[in-house]
C-alpha cells in the first residue's frame, strides 16, 4: 500500500533509505548528508519539539563544532527550500521559540502508515476477522524497502527508533505466520521459518511456530529435535532455558495434543499463557483530569495506534498514581495480554528502593507464568527472559514511584506494542532521551477540578451552599489532591460542621511544623497533614506514628495490633479512624496501605513525639509478632526444624490458627513481601536476633514454595547479623541454608563454599547435630554432581554424629542417605539394610516425609536388584505419602522411577503414562528435571 493518501502532499519515507517524494512520485534532492540526517531525526519523532541544543547533540553526538547551532539553522533553511514543491503546502518543518518541529500527516508518512495498518490488523485479529487482519498486516509489511534510515549512522534517536521499528516488523511477521499456520500452510512455512530462526536465533516465537509447523506436517520427531536445538543454543548463548510458552508447547507435542495438531484454533493460542491482572483498584475519589487522560490516550494509543512509554511526572501527592490507574482501568481492553503493576518505592521510607532484579524475580516473571526454578540466577539473564516473554505481547506495564531511569530501564518490556506508564517525582530525562519515552508533566488540578473532588466526597448540596469556605479549603491545601482527600475525609466525618470552621481550623494550624524533608517543599501539604493528625484520637495518632515505622508495602490488622501493644478490640477503632481520615487505605479486608508521604510524615512525628525506647518497644512487639507466626507456620511445614537458641516471645492474645501446612503457606504467600522487608529493616535497625531468627523461620516456607532467590537474600542477611553479633552457631545455620538456596539455583561452587564455612563454625562450637546436618547437605551436593562415592563418607559421618547425640530423626535421615548412596553404587543389598533401619526410625519419630523418602530409596534399591514387583510396591507407598503431604517434587521423582521399573518389565505403555504424570508435576513447579524427562519421552517417539 502506498501511503500517498493525499495527492497534493509530499510523501515521507524512512522504512529504508530516507527520502521524500513529490505528489508526482519524483524523488526530491535533500542536499548534504548532514541535512538528510537532520531530516531523519525530525522524522523519527514526528510532532515532537526539538531544541537546537538537542539537535546539536543528535547530529554530532557530543563532539559539535563551534558553529554547530548556526549550522543547524542553515540545514533547516536548506531543507525547507528543498521541500518546497508546486501545489504543495508550506514545508512541514515548523520554527518555534526554542527550536523546530516536523508535523506530518499519517497518510503521507510510511512509518505512520505502517503503525496505522498494524493496529487495524490487531483490531481485526481481536474481532476474529482473520482475513482482514492478514490483509492489513501484509499491506503494512509491503511499505518496507529495507532497514529504517538505511545508510545513516546508527546512534541516538535513530538507533532507538530503528530498533523499535525492526522489533515491530519482526512481531508482525510472526503474526502473519500464525495466521498462515491457521490457514493450513504449515508445509510451506517450514523452510522460511528455518531461515528466520537462523537469522535471529534468540527470538523464541519463530522457534515455536516452526515446531508447530513440523508437528502438523506429521514430523513430530523433527519438532522435538528443534526444541532441543533451541535449548542448547540458549544455554550456550545466555545461560537460560526456553521460556514457559515454549516449554508448554514442547509438552503438548510430546503428548500429541490433538488441539495443537488441528487447524480450527485461534492463531493467538499457540501455547497457553498466563494473563496477569495486577492493577490495584481504581481510585474512588478520582475526578477531572480530562485533558491529561486524553493526552495519555494520544501518547499510548493514538488512533488505535502503537503503544509506547510515558513518563508521568509531578510533585508528591499531586495524583500521578490516581491518574495512571484511572487511565489503565479505562483502557484495559486495549491490552488483551494483561496488565502488570509494580510499586518501585523510589521515594518511600523503606531502607532501599526496589531493585530492578528484585522486581523481576518477585513480581514480573511470576506474573507472566515463570515458576521460581525457571528464573535464572544472573540478573542480566532475568531481564533477558522478561524481555523475551513480553516480546510478542500487548501488555500494559505500570511502573509506579520510580526514582531514576536506571531503576526503570531494565523493566521496559521487549515489545513496542506494550504500553508503559512510569510515574516519578523526577523527570527522568535519560529515559526520554535514550528510550524515546514521552514526558507528561502533571500539574496541580484546576480550581474547578478541586471543587469537583470535594463535591464528590461531601455532596454537591453542601459544597454549593458554602462556596467561600470551599474556595478557602482549596486555597489552604494548594489544590494538592492528597491534601484535598484528607480534608474531605475530615469534613465528611463531621457533616454538621460548617466548612468555614474547618477552613479556620486548618488556617490556625499553619506553621506548626517544619517543611517535609523531601524535594517537594510542600509546606501546605504539611499543614493539612498536621491539622488532620491533630484531630485524631490519642490512640489513633499513636498507631499512625507506629505504623510509619514498618517497612513493608502494607500491614495486617494483626500486625498493627501487635505494634500497638493493645487488645484487638481496642486497636480496630483506631484503624477505622485512620481509614476514615484517609491516612490509611484498607486495600483488602484487614490489610492497610499508607501513602509514602504520609509514612514519611508519620516517621517524623514519631521522631518528634516518641522516645527512642518507645520506638524500639514498638518495633520489638511487631518483630515478635512476625517471628511467632513465622515459627508456627514453619513448624507445620517442617516439623523437624527447630530454631537455634530461640528468642523467648511473650504470648499473643489471638495468634492465627493454622489448621495445616496449606493454611500456613497461604498466610505466607500473603505476607511474603512484608516478611522479607522486615528482615532487611531489622538488619538496618540492628535488631540482629530478630533478623537472624526470622530468616531461620522463613527457610522451610521459602523452600516449600521454591523461592530460592528470596531464600538466598534472607540468609545472606542472616550471615551478616550473625557475624556482627559474633554468633558462630547462627552463622553456621545461615551458611547451611544459604547453601541450600545455591544448590537449587545450580551454583554448586558457591554452595560448597558456604557448606565449608558452616562446617568450620559448627566445628568451632562443637555442635554435633549441626555437623551432621552439614554432612548430609554435602552428601546431597555430591550426589547432584553425579558423585555418589563422594557422598558416601559424608553420609557415614552424619550417621556417626547423629547416633552419638541421640538424634533419632537425624540418624534416620543419615541411614537413608547411606542407603541411597549404596544403591547408586549398585550395592543394593547393603542399601536395603540401611533403608530398612531408616524406615523403622522414621516411623518411630513419626516423620512422614522422611518415611516417604525412605520408601522411595527402597524402591530404587529393589529396582537395582531386578525385583521389580517389590520396587513398584515401595514406590507406590512413597507416592501415597507424598500425595498426603502434597510434596509435588518428591511425588514426581518417584513417578519417574516407578516408570523406569515398568519400562524394565517391558511395559512401555504404563511407563510413558507415569513419566507423563511426572512431567505435568515437574512442569507445574518449574523444576529443571522437566527438560530431561521431556527428552526421555521424546526418545520414546523416535
Amino acid at each position: 500500500m502506498d501511503p500517498a493518501g493525499v495527492p497534493s502532499a509530499l510523501r515521507y519515507r524512512l522504512l529504508g533509505p530516507v527520502e521524500v517524494r513529490s505528489p508526482a512520485g519524483e524523488r526530491l534532492a535533500l542536499g548534504t548528508p548532514m541535512q538528510v540526517r537532520l531530516l531523519a531525526i525530525l522524522m523519527a519523532q514526528p510532532g515532537a519539539g526539538w531544541s537546537i541544543d538537542k539537535l546539536v547533540d543528535e547530529l554530532w553526538q557530543g563532539r559539535p563544532p563551534k558553529t554547530a547551532a548556526g549550522n543547524v539553522k542553515t540545514y533547516v533553511w536548506a531543507l525547507r527550500r528543498a521541500l518546497r514543491s508546486p501545489g504543495v503546502p508550506d514545508p512541514a518543518i515548523l520554527a518555534e521559540v526554542t527550536g523546530y518541529r516536523l508535523v506530518l500527516d499519517p497518510h503521507t508518512t510510511d512509518s505512520l502508515a505502517f503503525d496505522d495498518l498494524t493496529q487495524r490488523g490487531y483490531h481485526a485479529l481481536r474481532q476474529g476477522r482473520w482475513s482482514a487482519a492478514l490483509e492489513a498486516f501484509e499491506a503494512a509489511l509491503a511499505l518496507w524497502r529495507g532497514e529504517p534510515f538505511a545508510g545513516l549512522p546508527g546512534s541516538g534517536v535513530l538507533l532507538s527508533v530503528r530498533a523499535r521499528l525492526q522489533d515491530q516488523r519482526a512481531s508482525l511477521l510472526e503474526e502473519v505466520t500464525d495466521l498462515q499456520l491457521r490457514s493450513g500452510a504449515h508445509h510451506e512455512l517450514i523452510e522460511p521459518l528455518r531461515a528466520q530462526v537462523d537469522g535471529d536465533p534468540l527470538r523464541e516465537r519463530p522457534w515455536g511456530q516452526l515446531m508447530v509447523a513440523l508437528a502438523r506436517a506429521g514430523r513430530r520427531t523433527d519438532a522435538l529435535a528443534t526444541y532441543r536445538k533451541l535449548r542448547r543454543l540458549l544455554a550456550d548463548e545466555v545461560g537460560v532455558e526456553p521460556g514457559p510458552d515454549l516449554q508448554h508447547l514442547h509438552i503438548r507435542i510430546l503428548r500429541a495434543d490433538r488441539e495443537l495438531l488441528t487447524l480450527a484454533r485461534s492463531p493467538r493460542k499457540t501455547t497457553p499463557r498466563v494473563v496477569p491482572r495486577q492493577l490495584p483498584a481504581p481510585p474512588a475519589m478520582f475526578t477531572g483530569r480530562v485533558g491529561e487522560l486524553a493526552r495519555l490516550t494520544t501518547l499510548l494509543l493514538g488512533d488505535d495506534g502503537p503503544a509506547g512509554t510515558v513518563v508521568l511526572t509531578g510533585t508528591g501527592g499531586v495524583g500521578k498514581t490516581w491518574l495512571a490507574l484511572r487511565w489503565a482501568h479505562d483502557n484495559r481492553h486495549h491490552f488483551p495480554d494483561g496488565q502488570l503493576h509494580v510499586d518501585l518505592s523510589g521515594f518511600g521510607v523503606a531502607p532501599h528502593e526496589a531493585s530492578p532484579s528484585a522486581v523481576v524475580v518477585r513480581s514480573l516473571l511470576p506474573a507472566l507464568g515463570v515458576k521460581p526454578l525457571e528464573i535464572p540466577a544472573d540478573p542480566a539473564a532475568q531481564f533477558a527472559l522478561y524481555r523475551s516473554l513480553t516480546a510478542d505481547r500487548r501488555l500494559l506495564v505500570l511502573l509506579d514511584n520510580a526514582r531514576d531511569a536506571e531503576q526503570v530501564r531494565p523493566l521496559l518490556p521487549g515489545s513496542s506494542r506494550c504500553g508503559v506508564i512510569v510515574t516519578s517525582r523526577h523527570t527522568l530525562p535519560g529515559l526520554v532521551a535514550a528510550e524515546g519515552a514521552q514526558p507528561l508533566a502533571l500539574d496541580l488540578p484546576s480550581t474547578a477540578e478541586a471543587r469537583q473532588l470535594l463535591a464528590r466526597r461531601l455532596g454537591v448540596q453542601r459544597t454549593a451552599a458554602q462556596p467561600a469556605a470551599v474556595d478557602e479549603l482549596i486555597s489552604r491545601t494548594a489544590r494538592l489532591p492528597l491534601a484535598l482527600s484528607v480534608v474531605a475525609a475530615r469534613a465528611a466525618a463531621r457533616p454538621m460542621f460548617p466548612l468555614q470552621s474547618i477552613a479556620d481550623d486548618l488556617a490556625a494550624s499553619r506553621g506548626g511544623l517544619a517543611a517535609l524533608a523531601t524535594d517537594d517543599a510542600a509546606t501546605d501539604l504539611r499543614t493539612v497533614l498536621s491539622w488532620s493528625y491533630r484531630l485524631l484520637s490519642p490512640d489513633a495518632a499513636r498507631l499512625f506514628r507506629q505504623i510509619s515505622l514498618l517497612p513493608g508495602p502494607d500491614v495486617s490488622a494483626a500486625a498493627a495490633t501487635s505494634l500497638a501493644g493493645a487488645a484487638p478490640h481496642l486497636v480496630r477503632p483506631a484503624l477505622d479512624e485512620l481509614t476514615r481520615a484517609n491516612l490509611l487505605a484498607e486495600q483488602s479486608p484487614d490489610r492497610f496501605r499508607c501513602h509514602d508521604l504520609l509514612r514519611a510524615y508519620g516517621q517524623e512525628l514519631s521522631d518528634a513525639h516518641d522516645s527512642a525506647a518507645d520506638r524500639s518497644a514498638a518495633r520489638t512487639r511487631v518483630l515478635d509478632h512476625y517471628l511467632r507466626i513465622a515459627r508456627d507456620a514453619a513448624r507445620l511445614v517442617d516439623a523437624g526444624r527447630l530454631p537455634v537458641d530461640p528468642l523467648p516471645l511473650p504470648a499473643e492474645e489471638s495468634p492465627p490458627a493454622f489448621t495445616d501446612h496449606q493454611s500456613a503457606l497461604a498466610w505466607f504467600a500473603t505476607e511474603q513481601r512484608v516478611l522479607l522487608a522486615t528482615v532487611d529493616d531489622a538488619v538496618a535497625h540492628r535488631f540482629d536476633a530478630h533478623a537472624g531468627q526470622l530468616a531461620q523461620a522463613l527457610t522451610p516456607l521459602l523452600s516449600r514454595l521454591s523461592q530460592w532467590h528470596d531464600l538466598a537474600a534472607a540468609q545472606a542477611s542472616a550471615v551478616t547479623v550473625a557475624r556482627r553479633g559474633d554468633d558462630p552457631g547462627a552463622e553456621a545455620l545461615a551458611h547451611r541454608d544459604l547453601a541450600l538456596a545455591q544448590i537449587q539455583l545450580s551454583r554448586h561452587g558457591a554452595a560448597r563454599d558456604h557448606l565449608r564455612q558452616a562446617m568450620a563454625r559448627y566445628d568451632q562450637i562443637g555442635d554435633r547435630p549441626g555437623q551432621a546436618s552439614t554432612h548430609l547437605h554435602l552428601a546431597w551436593l555430591h550426589d547432584i554432581e553425579d558423585d555418589p562415592r563422594g557422598s558416601l563418607p559424608h553420609a557415614a559421618a552424619a550417621l556417626a554424629l547423629s547416633s552419638g547425640t541421640g538424634d533419632r530423626r537425624g540418624e534416620a535421615a543419615a541411614l537413608n542417605a547411606l542407603g541411597w548412596c549404596h544403591a547408586r553404587l549398585d550395592e543394593h543389598a547393603r542399601a536395603i539394610a540401611y533403608c530398612e533401619q531408616a524406615l523403622a526410625l522414621h516411623q518411630e519419630v513419626e516423620d512422614l516425609l522422611g518415611t516417604a523418602h525412605t520408601w522411595d530409596s527402597l524402591g530404587f534399591a529393589y529396582q537395582g536388584l531386578g525385583v521389580h514387583e517389590t520396587a513398584a510396591a515401595c514406590y507406590r507407598r512413597a507416592l501415597l505419602l507424598y500425595a498426603d503431604l502434597r510434596d509435588q517434587c518428591g511425588r514426581a521423582e518417584t513417578l519417574i522411577r516407578l516408570g523406569d521399573t515398568h519400562q524394565a518389565e517391558g511395559d512401555l505403555e504404563t511407563s510413558t503414562d507415569l513419566w507423563r504424570q511426572a512431567l505435568v508435576l515437574l512442569d507445574e513447579i518449574g523444576h529443571p528435571q522437566a527438560v530431561e524427562l521431556s527428552e526421555r519421552l521424546a526418545a520414546v517417539y523416535r
